[in-house]
């Protein structure tokens, strides 16, 4: 029985996906790292920021598998956006997805403001 060509490159790319999937993404925080407009008015320490993402980026490498798929997918695109891509945003975004899934079901959270009265 012979596959059609769009079912092969379908299941193909679902492959190529996975496997990049697996992978901590490379990121170019060189942006990120640099002073914006007048180094005077926003000073940064080039130095310090590089090691942060490198730092990142390590503890990245180590974890990575232990974030579900979705959230490195989502977290990824979040810490990429507006040209200013941070592996310390990516690793906030994926603990802080971590942490809300171990927080308790009933919270007995508002859906209103407290200044409304209560529903009856």
């Amino acid at each position: 029985m012979a596959f059609p060509r769009s079912l092969l490159a379908a299941i193909a790319a679902a492959f190529v996906t996975a496997a990049h999937a697996a992978e901590v993404p490379t990121l170019n925080v060189g942006a990120t790292c640099r002073p914006l407009g007048d180094d005077k008015a926003f000073p940064i320490d080039t130095k310090q920021c590089v090691r942060a993402e490198h730092e990142a980026r390590e503890q990245l490498v180590r974890e990575w598998a232990s974030f579900p798929a979705a959230d490195r997918t989502l977290c990824t695109q979040t810490a990429s956006m507006g040209g200013m891509a941070s592996y310390v945003a990516l690793i906030t975004c994926l603990e802080m997805k971590r942490a809300v899934t171990k927080l308790p079901g009933d919270r007995s959270l508002r859906t209103q403001p407290s200044s409304l009265p209560p529903k009856k």
